[in-house]
């Protein structure tokens, strides 16, 4: 499969006409590269709310003044799946879900099937500026390219949130991300290489990039784009397949058959897929040694 992932910069347009312009030209830059699946970073669609004035800048101001716009930026990406016969992983933004608001994402297939991921385990500043709930399960999303699980930025330093995915089947684990300083996007990054090795998967990071004015949410952001692997049999010894540049709004595009990463669960220098719960027989008891 390609794919293709960035560092994401969002900014304030006049109109709806401006922002999807945008974003058809960045879908059709990718599509002309030879991209099967498209990931955009974590709260890429509050771009959607940054349109004509700035309004309540406060962190529950935004998140109601986006919740309305989900099924719209949802469409969105849908129908630029349909036209350009790919897979995109929209932007992430508030949105409403019962008598709760998450931060989703959705899965938008070529078929004008979609799938919506909830964050599941939320920053402090997400549970106490913007007053967002957890999302309640994690999805596996079958497609033609492969099986594929989201974990949504900080849902990726939670191993065992990984684990579920890839124990129900999942071969590439997307994770859009948004983090303020070099500190949250090397937590996550590193996190994206250790899910890797763990599941012996795909993981693929993208993040958001760049200052937006008046938008107190995503008013800073900085990360690394990457395509990560297991460093093992047949694959990259450092386990980075492709990178770009820290901010680097590029699209990173990278051919990757999972034939030779499904196989070092059985074949490779080491087990970790399958040697998983181990761990659990060696958890029943822990056995203090003072030395002092």
């Amino acid at each position: 499969m390609k794919i293709a992932t960035c560092a994401y910069q969002p900014q304030w347009h006049p109109d709806r006409e401006s922002l999807q312009a945008k974003l058809e030209a960045r879908v059709a830059d990718a599509a002309r590269d030879g991209a099967e699946i498209i990931v955009f970073p974590e709260y890429a669609g509050v771009e959607a709310g940054l349109i004509g004035p700035s309004q309540d800048n406060s962190p529950t101001g935004w998140v109601a003044s986006l919740m309305p716009h989900y099924d719209w930026w949802t469409e969105l990406h849908s129908n630029l799946a349909q036209k350009y016969g790919l897979h995109i992983l929209a932007g992430s933004l508030p949105r409403h879900a019962g008598r709760k608001a998450t931060n989703a994402a959705s899965f938008c297939a070529p078929t004008g099937k979609v799938v919506i991921q909830d964050k599941m385990i939320l920053t402090p500043y997400e549970r106490r500026e913007m007053k967002l709930a957890a999302g309640d399960d994690l999805k596996l999303i079958d497609t033609p390219l492969g099986k594929i699980g989201i974990l949504i930025c900080y849902d990726s330093e939670f191993p065992l949130l990984a684990r579920t995915l890839v124990a129900a089947g999942a071969e590439v684990i997307l994770v859009p991300s948004c983090t303020e300083a070099p500190a949250g996007q090397t937590r996550v990054r590193q996190s994206c290489r250790a899910r890797a090795i763990e599941g012996q998967c795909l993981v693929v990071q993208a993040p958001l990039a760049g200052i937006v004015s008046d938008c107190e949410i995503i008013d800073v952001s900085t990360g690394r784009a990457g395509i990560f692997c297991p460093p093992d049999i047949g694959l990259p010894p450092d386990g980075i397949i492709a990178q770009g540049l820290t901010d680097d709004t590029a699209w990173v595009i990278a051919d990757v058959d999972l034939a030779p990463i499904s196989a070092v669960r059985t074949t490779g220098h080491v087990g970790n897929f399958s040697h998983w719960e181990e761990q659990d027989s060696r958890l029943n008891h822990i056995t203090t040694v003072s030395l002092r």
